[in-house]
């Protein structure tokens, strides 16, 4: 196998965190399932996670218990209500594979 055509296994590419500082790097679709149920069982009203997508710029979907989302892309904040868990999942998985045009239209 060519070593110059393997992926750089130490770059960050995206990371998830909770806001009880839980941290993960290179995630995929497995973990943001996993931070949906455990936000789902959170006692703590304001149960929150954050997943970011780094290309030029730090691109982040923020989603609360109640979910309220925040998307910050390129710098603007735009605040969201989702309709139910399954958007959320929806949302998060365009985010992994960096359609930010996709959910900024389906946030407006």
């Amino acid at each position: 196998m060519d070593k110059l055509n393997l992926k750089n296994n130490n770059m960050t590419e995206n990371y998830i965190q909770y806001a009880d500082g839980y941290q993960k790097d290179n995630i995929d679709e497995k973990d943001i399932i996993k931070a949906i149920s455990d936000i789902q069982l959170m006692d703590e009203e304001h149960g929150a996670f954050w997943v970011s997508v780094i290309t030029d710029n730090e691109n982040i979907i923020e989603v609360n218990k109640d979910l309220s989302l925040f998307v910050i892309f390129e710098g603007k904040q735009t605040r969201y209500q989702a309709t139910d868990w399954n958007e959320v999942t929806e949302l998060y998985n365009l985010l992994l594979l960096k359609k930010f045009d996709t959910i900024t239209t389906r946030i407006k």
